[in-house]
């Protein structure tokens, strides 16, 4: 099943044009074929997060941004030859700065920091991921990346991948990572269950994309923190065919 499913996939096989913008806001987590849903099916879909999850809501405040399913903690994308366009306007989203190492010194905001420790963190598991070919699976307790100030961001920084692997043991994430379909789904709907009727059923969405009353089909749902700092308990994708659309929507429960 391997070749159906790629874990840290490159943002060039995600994402179908304008790379410049769609690498300052998302961080790309699973591509996988629809085939693991249905095999008369040969289309690939993506599941992405976003570098500024913090507090409150994505996109929240933005509503002149906001499009048909682009709103609050949902994302659409239009598909294209396989890859994501995002459907609304970069000015959906609040920030984009990049603190260098020589930028410690300034001010910057929390959501400032945060986005880049976010992308911090998703590179650190993103080479975890590429060394040991499963998800980090161990138990972290470093209250230095809890600290209200840039300091986080420096020690998130100089962690490595052997840091990750002297970490505890913990029998309980060792489960948690066993329990997951193909080692990242939480749940993958080959049933074709209605969001209602399926185990992660999306009771706290703020926003749900439907297509004239009905709700877009849900395809799977995965943990945000296996791949950032601040995360989406759940993130969750949804999918239409007749209009090439994929909906990405973030839970927090």
């Amino acid at each position: 099943m391997s070749e159906l499913i790629k874990i840290f996939p490159a943002y060039e096989d995600v994402f179908y044009d304008d790379l410049e913008n769609h690498k300052k806001y998302f961080l790309p987590i699973c591509s996988f074929n629809l085939q693991l849903i249905d095999p008369s099916k040969n289309e690939w879909l993506h599941i992405v997060s976003v570098k500024e999850i913090y507090d409150g809501c994505v996109g929240e405040g933005r509503e002149e941004s906001h499009t048909q399913f682009t709103k609050a903690d949902m994302l659409g994308f239009d598909i294209i030859d396989g890859k994501y366009k995002f459907d609304a306007d970069w000015n959906y989203f609040q920030t984009s700065t990049e603190i260098t190492p020589d930028q410690y010194g300034e001010e910057f905001s929390d959501l400032d920091i945060e986005y880049n420790m976010n992308e911090a963190m998703y590179e650190l598991k993103k080479a975890y991921y590429n060394k040991h070919g499963k998800l980090y699976d161990k138990y972290s307790y470093r209250p230095g990346l809890t600290v209200d100030d840039i300091r986080r961001l420096e020690r998130l920084r100089q962690l490595t991948v052997e840091d990750l692997e002297n970490d505890e043991h913990s029998d309980y994430m060792i489960e948690r990572a066993e329990n997951k379909l193909y080692g990242i789904f939480e749940e993958l709907n080959t049933e074709k269950n209605s969001l209602e009727d399926s185990h992660f059923g999306g009771e706290n969405l703020i926003n749900k994309p439907y297509l004239n009353e009905k709700l877009l089909d849900y395809i799977a749902c995965i943990e945000g923190y296996d791949f950032q700092q601040n995360a989406a308990d759940q993130i969750f994708l949804f999918h239409d065919d007749s209009i090439k659309k994929a909906v990405i929507c973030f839970e927090y429960t």
